[in-house]
């Protein structure tokens, strides 16, 4: 069994979301492997990623693709993998390290807290066009770097402590993610002013918004007229996988979900860092 065999089998996504994977994301990832004379018993990608901690730029690990072989659970292969691949990024000066639990119980008693829990929102039947929709990959390289601007400078001025950078990559690389599931990366303009841009999947017949950013002052306008979008394809309620730069936008035709589990957990790597919970925006899926 090899890693993307393995992969398949522990996660069961799709084939195009896995060979789209294994084509962009595995090559800027160290893999941990363990081996039972030629077979792959345990994995686990540590995926490097720009991003912005405490106002200054780096790279930190997104902890990802952590499997064991269901046979061989409990033997205590992925906490070996995770232990080394700690050791080794901490070895480095990095910051921090995170993920995205499936048991939040497990990535604790490794030193792991929660620190970003997400607002869900599902959204029937309040939808208005007040901004247009344009998809990302259409536009030319100055509209890409302006849609790069424009969400840099809402992250920034949210005072977050950890985010992803935001570059023209960043979404280049989004839209090939949504795309293999069913989505796209999309702009919403006004004549010529950016009012958000938004990540949506398509997923057992429903649209899932995976990423918006925008100003809170326009978000309820973001999220009616992302929902005005979509519903043209599907009459059904669009959901929000997370709605931090929406702002307060309750109301009739707007179901609000508190998510009890944490999304992303954070595992502070250097002893003299502050120790404080920290804000943090990430919606990444791998």
């Amino acid at each position: 069994m090899n890693h993307k065999e393995m992969w398949k089998n522990v996660f069961g996504d799709s084939d195009k979301y896995t060979d789209f994977f294994f084509k962009e994301k595995a090559k800027r990832s160290v893999v941990y492997s363990k081996y039972d004379n030629d077979d792959l018993t345990s994995m686990a990608f540590f995926r490097m990623c720009p991003v912005v901690y405490r106002g200054l730029e780096c790279v930190c690990p997104y902890i990802v693709g952590v499997a064991t072989q269901k046979e061989l659970r409990g033997k205590g292969y992925m906490r070996g993998l995770l232990g080394q691949g700690l050791a080794d990024v901490k070895n480095q000066g990095l910051p921090v390290a995170f993920l995205s639990p499936a048991d939040p119980a497990i990535y604790k008693s490794l030193g792991f807290e929660g620190m970003y829990y997400r607002k869900r929102l599902e959204v029937k039947d309040n939808q208005r066009k007040w901004y247009t929709a344009a998809t990302f990959s259409r536009l030319d390289s100055v509209g890409k770097e302006r849609v790069a601007e424009f969400a840099k400078a809402q992250l920034h001025a949210s005072e977050l402590d950890l985010y992803l950078q935001h570059d023209a990559e960043y979404y280049e690389l989004l839209h090939k993610e949504m795309k293999s599931l069913g989505g796209k990366v999309i702009v919403l303009r006004e004549g010529q002013f950016i009012r958000g841009v938004a990540a949506y999947i398509y997923e057992e017949g429903t649209y899932e918004v995976t990423e918006v950013i925008c100003d809170p002052a326009d978000g309820r306008k973001v999220m009616q007229s992302i929902c005005a979008f979509l519903m043209e394809r599907l009459d059904k309620a669009v959901v929000f996988d997370d709605s931090y730069f929406l702002g307060d936008v309750a109301g009739e035709g707007v179901r609000v979900q508190q998510m009890d589990k944490p999304y992303i957990m954070v595992k502070n790597l250097q002893e003299e860092a502050e120790k404080r919970s920290l804000q943090v925006y990430i919606n990444d899926l791998t």
